[in-house]
Formats: C-alpha cells, structure tokens, sequence
C-alpha cells in the first residue's frame, strides 16, 4: 500500500485475510476500531507522559543534580519520562506568573515563603501527603510553612535556608572578646573591631539578606509587623521603635554606609576579602570562601579557617530570625496530578532526603525532625549551629502564617527602606516606624 486513500483502504478490507490483520493492528495500536468509531477521536499512538519540575538554581549545584537523578531514577520505575528545568531566583515568581496566566507549564513547581498563600486557589491541596510525610519523618519542625489562604496544605515544606552569624573568631580573639550572644555584644564587639578596620556587615538594603535579618532583629526586641491573626498591622509600638534605635546606632557605630547599597553577594565578599569581621548569612559566604581558597590579607592563611558560625543574637525578647523557606507544590492544572504526588512521596522517603541534603553540604536545612540531626552536621564544627537554629527560625508573617500581603511587604522592601532612613537620620525611629504603619495598612487592604 503506497498512500492511505479510500480506496485503498475499502481494498484491504475487501480482502478477508488483510481485513484480519489491519483490525489486529489497529486493535492493538489504537485500541480497537470501535474506540474510535464510539469518541470520534483517534488515539495518540506512541505517546508518553512527561513529569516536569520547575525550581530556581540551587547555590550548590549538585543539590539540583542529586533532585535531577531522582527524577529519573522515578521515571524508570514508573515508565514516564521526567524533566528538572531551573531558572534564576530572581525570575522564579514571574514564570510562576505566567504558568498561571497560560494554565499550563510545569506540574511541580518550587512556591517559596508566601507563595503557596499566594496562589492557594491553582494549587491542588496536599494534605493527605503532609499527613504521610510528616508522620514518617518524626513530624514537621514548622507547620505555618505551605498553608493556602483555606487553610489546607498547598504545598509540601522542603527546606529552610537559615542565617546564623558568620563570624572571624580570630579577630574577636585578637581585642579579648568572647564570641557575641546578644545584639549588644554586636554592638560593642563590632564597634571595636571597625575601629581596627573591621566593620559588620549587614545589609540595609533592596536585598533578600536584610529583609530576612531586620525581620530577625526586630522580633528580637518584641516587635512584629503582623499579629498572630495574620491581618492586623502591629508594627508601630515601642518595641519597634527601640529596635529601630538599636539599628540606628549598630549603623553609626559598627557598619559602614556600603551597605545601604549591598545585594546578596557584597555580605559575602566583605567577609571572605578580610575586611568584614561578622555579617549574618547561610552557609554559602563560608562555603564561597572555601571554594575560592581567599587568604587573609598579607598572610598565606585561608580566611575560611578562621570563619565560624554561631547562632544569632538575642534581644530583649530573646532569640529569633527569619529564613527562606523552600516548598514544593502541584499545579491544579497540571494533566499528571496523579504521578506528580507520587514523586513527592518518593522523594521525601528518608534515603532520598538525606541524599539531597548531603548534596547540598547541608544548605539545605529540614523542616522534618527526623532529618534535623543529620550526621552531616557532626561531621564540621562550623555546621554546630544547624541541628538548633531552626528552633530560633520563623518563617515571613511570623507571629503568623506567610500570607500574600506579607510578601508583597517583602518584595517591595518597606522594612529596609525603613531601617534606612532611620539609621542614616533621614526619618526617627518613632516616624519611621509610623510611615511603615501606614504603607503596611494600604497593603493589607488590598488583599481583603
């Protein structure tokens, strides 16, 4: 037969022994003539499904390597084809965006802070999985991580990426100090050291870094932006306006005006070139200068030898510090719901928890008990603070859950602005908390 004309076909079907074989064919490529006779529709022949990941680049690149092979270790066992595509931090909520306007794209996608809140109604709940995973890891370490604005589980907690301080221990050795506790000690031991050329580093700035620090600092020292309901302002009180002081001084004293225009990376660099003697951040400012082998200045000594991380400070309220936290979620519209949740109960089974989080050289940090222990930790002095500091760690819209509202906040950062203008003297402490008041109220009316 050299073309499928009509004709041709009645031909076929003419003749009783080729009749037989092209119903056995299409019997047993199509499912059977009748299938198509009774939808209308001829099926596709050949066709396999795809899983598809999205998620923005890990730091430690074999993090998402050790995520890809998992991938396709499931694919096999469940003969489905898988795709891990990765896009810059920075860029992750504009196609998260733009899936949801398209209704189509990925069918995992990466939703961190308040993204799951976010976009609650395109999210299929997962609660059910939440339940499983949770009991099998030993339980959740936080549970206001991944809720929708219906309260059910929109997506599944990943990991925390924390921010301890990250400290030159010879450098408070070299002025007689022990390591810093509390906010205070920053303070003296960071006046001291700027005085020797070794000022802190700490952002005030449009950068993810000091939004996460001053929501810490302020916590601290009482205050909050939203209360525990998650929709009352409550950030202009007296609390505020000490912590708001406290950063006006840490500013004038300790710091220099570098950082009121520092992204993400200059806290790091500060650190690993030898000038900063303290910033807080993630493992990744002493995982950089590990991998960079920076020396101190006039010395054949490696600076990352002499970094160490502690927790951070306390306040008058005690200890406390924001993180990123990383969930994982299923688009509502996504044709692979089904093996999309299978993968999820997959990959959060212990063997393949731990291997993400060893690739990751423990960046990556669990929100499930059973995980917080990991051996990794014992295994460098300077992760002591790991096991621990998530007992410290709240995620955005603490005393609350991460709701829309609160990342708007975030993303637009009134706080930074905020504790800018009161350190450089630009606005007080009691103005600059009540102009915050105001542009926080405007937000959260809009999401009514």
């Amino acid at each position: 037969m050299t073309k499928k004309t009509n004709g041709q076909v009645t031909k076929i079907l003419d003749k009783p022994s080729s009749r037989r074989k092209f119903i056995a064919q299409s019997a047993a490529v199509t499912g059977g003539l009748a299938g198509i006779l009774a939808t209308g529709v001829a099926p596709a022949v050949g066709q396999t499904r795809e899983l598809k990941m999205l998620v923005n680049s890990h730091f430690v690149p074999a993090s998402d390597e050790e995520l890809r092979r998992q991938m396709e270790e499931f694919g096999k066992a469940e003969g489905v084809k898988t795709r891990l595509d990765r896009v810059a931090h920075l860029q992750l909520p504009a196609v998260l965006a733009g899936e949801i306007q398209g209704q189509k794209g990925h069918d995992i996608v990466a939703v961190r802070n308040a993204d799951p809140n976010l976009y609650s109604k395109h999210l299929v709940s997962l609660d059910g999985l939440y339940e499983k995973i949770g009991k099998a890891g030993g339980g959740w370490t936080n549970n206001d991580v991944g809720k929708g604005r219906d309260g059910h589980q929109k997506a599944i907690p990943w990991y925390f990426i924390s921010f301890p301080i990250a400290i030159r221990t010879d450098l408070v050795s070299e002025i007689g100090e022990n390591m810093p506790d509390t906010w205070d000690d920053v303070h003296r031991i960071g006046m001291k050291l700027k005085k020797k050329g070794h000022p802190v580093g700490i952002q005030l700035s449009h950068g993810a870094d000091s939004n996460w620090i001053l929501r810490g600092l302020l916590w601290s020292y009482g205050a909050k932006l939203v209360d525990s309901d998650s929709k009352t302002v409550a950030v202009n009180t007296k609390e505020t306006v000490e912590a708001f002081k406290f950063i006006r001084a840490l500013y004038q004293d300790a710091m220099e005006s570098e950082v009121l225009a520092w992204d993400d990376r200059n806290n790091n660099v500060c650190l690993a070139s030898g000038k900063c003697s303290m910033i807080l951040n993630p493992v990744s400012a002493y995982r950089s200068a590990v991998r960079d082998k920076a020396l101190i200045q006039g010395t054949d000594r490696q600076v990352h030898q002499v970094i160490n991380h502690i927790m951070p400070p306390k306040g008058p309220a005690g200890r406390h510090m924001a993180a990123t936290h990383s969930n994982v979620g299923v688009w509502k519209f996504s044709k692979n719901v089904e093996v999309a949740e299978k993968f999820l109960d997959f990959h959060f089974q212990s063997g393949n928890a731990n291997k993400l989080l060893q690739a990751s050289a423990g960046y990556n940090q669990p929100l499930l008990t059973n995980h917080a222990l990991h051996p990794l930790y014992a295994s460098n002095s300077k992760y002591y603070f790991a096991p621990f500091i998530g007992w410290y760690t709240h995620a955005i819209g603490w005393p609350g859950v991460p709701t829309a509202p609160s990342q708007t906040i975030y993303d637009q950062y009134l706080l930074p602005d905020a504790a800018a203008a009161c350190a450089t003297g630009k606005a007080s402490a009691e103005d600059a908390a009540a102009k915050l008041e105001s542009q926080m109220k405007r937000l959260y009316r809009r999401f009514r």
